[in-house]
């Protein structure tokens, strides 16, 4: 038994089965970079020039969930119109999806159609005014 050790250590061990290890390990890299890497930089790249090539009167929504329409930019920069003469300024990375002309056809029929008419408003100031603790512990 003890020979047989120290003839295994004397020719290098067996030799043979680091190979197929190397080769199962750069497999498995090679899958993870064909499946996870390389996709997310695919995604990465077109966010990138959606974000660098979004002109003035392009309807937005940013990372945060803010629709706009955008009415100027720079470099670094995007000014958004959220609702008349409300101007917000973003960071250009802040562009999280440009809205496409037909949705954004779309949601500007429904903001002119409000669903809420002044009775349902009514009724749900008179639901909060019942709903309010008067002083009560939680």
């Amino acid at each position: 038994m003890l020979d047989a050790q120290i003839q295994l250590a004397q020719d290098g061990g067996d030799s043979g089965s680091f190979i197929p290890m190397l080769l199962m390990m750069v497999a498995i890299f090679a899958l993870l970079y064909f499946v996870m890497i390389r996709p997310q930089k695919k995604r990465q790249r077109q966010q990138a020039e959606m974000q660098n090539t979004v002109d003035n009167g392009t309807k937005v929504v940013t990372i945060g969930g803010l629709y706009g329409t955008v009415v100027d930019s720079d470099d670094d920069t995007i000014t958004l119109e959220a609702s008349e003469d409300t101007f917000l300024v973003f960071a250009r990375q802040a562009i999280g999806r440009v809205i496409p002309e037909e949705e954004a056809a779309t949601e500007t029929e429904a903001a002119e159609d409000p669903k809420l008419t002044d009775d349902d408003l009514d009724k749900l100031r008179d639901g909060d005014d019942d709903k309010k603790d008067h002083g009560k512990n939680y």
